[in-house]
């Protein structure tokens, strides 16, 4: 596992931040000179089986999909600047992720609860309806999809990654689709799909993780969130971690990880939170 991944990912949206404000579209979001950007606040890495399961007569290597189920038991509102994520990697090549924030930016505008796949050093990438894809740059370069989306409070919504073409044609870049589930409603949302080089293989490991890409005048100032992750399964079902391990964010530490049934996992962050 490269955990220095996670040091990219929060690098990269602390600079997606700058990029929106410097554009003067400072939205909700609070920004001071003395302040802080807490960034990531606690993780739990996913120990999927090994070895890895191969397919198509041995051209692929690795997992076809990941699916983990996720609710907000507690939003923080759109005032504040929350990221719940499940960050993957392929075997032989980058990584992404797939998540929910409390107020996104897309096109250089703030826009809300917003829903988002991205991928490092992808090749290209097509949105779903009422989605937009662009291309970032800064921490790594890649694609990144993006939809406003409206999620609600304690409603359980599951993220899905699966490989979409051309699994066949093994020589061929590969396409990978991110969506969104409201198991309420049973509503699909297509997020997009991007393209990553054949070489890569399929995945091979993730991590869920809680960020504040916001900035606050201290820790403290952070305000108290709480979300739920469950379920985790890879390859439509037939798989699952054999082990979850926890760590927790260097810059503020009010933050707590609470290990429930079903591999499920509960991140407390934000306000007066210890950790256990």
């Amino acid at each position: 596992m490269d955990r220095k991944a996670i040091g990219k990912l929060v690098a990269l949206g602390a600079a997606l931040v700058l990029l929106a404000l410097a554009a003067g579209n400072s939205g909700q979001v609070g920004w001071s000179q003395s302040s802080v950007t807490p960034g990531g606040l606690a993780y739990v890495w996913y120990d999927w089986p090994w070895p890895l399961p191969v397919y198509w007569n041995g051209t692929q290597v690795g997992f076809y999909n990941f699916d983990v189920f996720l609710t907000v038991d507690v939003d923080p509102g759109t005032r504040s600047a929350y990221f719940w994520a499940h960050q993957f990697h392929f075997k032989d090549g980058d990584g992404g992720y797939i998540g929910l924030q409390t107020n996104g930016i897309m096109q250089g505008r703030w826009v809300g609860k917003m829903a988002i796949f991205s991928i490092w050093n992808a090749k290209a990438a097509r949105p779903g309806p009422g989605a937009v894809c662009e291309r970032f740059g800064g921490e790594g370069e890649g694609w990144s999809c993006r939809i406003p989306y409206n999620w609600v409070q304690g409603r359980t919504y599951r993220l899905r990654l699966w490989e979409l073409c051309c699994a066949e044609k093994p020589w061929e870049d590969e396409w990978w689709g991110a969506w969104v589930v409201d198991t309420t409603t049973g509503q699909e949302t297509f997020i997009g799909q991007i393209q990553v080089p054949s070489s890569w293989q399929w995945l091979d490991w993730s991590v869920i993780w809680v960020e504040y890409y916001g900035s606050v005048d201290s820790c403290s100032a952070v305000p108290y969130a709480k979300a739920r992750f469950e379920r985790p399964s890879a390859d439509n079902g037939s798989f699952r971690p054999q082990r979850l391990t926890a760590d927790y964010g260097r810059t503020c530490m009010n933050a707590k990880i609470t290990f429930l049934g079903n591999q499920g996992v509960m991140f407390e962050t934000g306000a007066d939170v210890r950790r256990p």
